[in-house]
C-alpha cells in the first residue's frame, strides 16, 4: 500500500515540475516538496505502526519504535515547512567541502575501523580507551587533559554497560 502512495507523490512532483519549470528551480520550493514529502512518509509510517500495535511505554508493542520515529520525522518536516515558508532571501550555494579538515575524516575513519578489529582481541577496555584518546588527542590541545578525559569516558561506560546493564563486553587476551 505505500509503494502506491510513494508513486502518487511521485506522480504528482513530476506534473508541478513540467507546469511551472521556475517553481521547481527554487530552492525554497524543493525544500517545503520535500518537507511535504517525508510529512506524508511519516503519516504512512505512523499509520503502518499503529496498525502493527504501539503498544504502551511500559510495554511497547512492535510498532511503538516505527510510530516514535515517524513522529520525529514528522516533527523534523514540520519544521522545514515553517523554516522554508518565511519570507527570507534564498541563500547561495556555497561549496559544501571548502573548510572542511579532510584528514581529521579520514583519520577517524581509520581509527574506527581498527577499533572494530582489534577490539575482540585486544578487548573493550584497551580498545575504547584507545579509540578515545585517539579521538581526543587529534581534536584537542593539551594531551594530558585528553588522556584523564578518555580514561574517565572508558571507565563511565564500563560501568553503565558492564557493570549496571550486564553486557557482556569483550575482554580480550588480557582479561580485563
Amino acid at each position: 500500500m505505500s509503494k502506491q502512495y510513494l508513486a502518487i507523490a511521485y506522480r504528482i512532483y513530476i506534473r508541478l515540475c513540467r507546469a511551472n519549470k521556475f517553481l521547481c528551480s527554487s530552492l525554497k520550493f524543493r525544500d517545503r516538496l520535500s518537507a511535504f514529502f517525508w510529512l506524508a512518509i511519516s503519516f504512512i509510517v505512523c499509520a503502518e505502526s499503529n496498525r502493527m500495535g504501539i503498544g504502551t511505554f511500559r510495554s511497547p508493542g512492535p510498532g511503538f519504535f516505527p510510530f516514535c520515529l515517524g513522529i520525529t520525522l514528522g516533527t523534523f518536516a514540520i519544521i522545514l515547512v515553517v523554516t522554508r515558508t518565511s519570507d527570507q532571501e534564498e541563500g547561495k550555494i556555497t561549496n559544501l567541502w571548502k573548510g572542511t579538515k579532510l584528514g581529521r575524516a579520514i583519520l577517524v575513519l581509520t581509527c574506527l575501523i581498527i577499533y572494530c578489529f582489534l577490539l575482540p582481541i585486544l578487548g573493550y577496555l584497551v580498545m575504547t580507551f584507545g579509540l578515545m584518546a585517539a579521538l581526543l588527542i587529534v581534536g584537542g590541545k593539551r594531551m594530558w587533559v585528553e588522556i584523564v578525559i578518555a580514561l574517565i569516558i572508558t571507565w563511565i561506560s564500563y560501568v553503565i554497560f558492564g557493570v549496571w546493564l550486564y553486557v557482556p563486553l569483550p575482554k580480550g587476551f588480557l582479561n580485563f
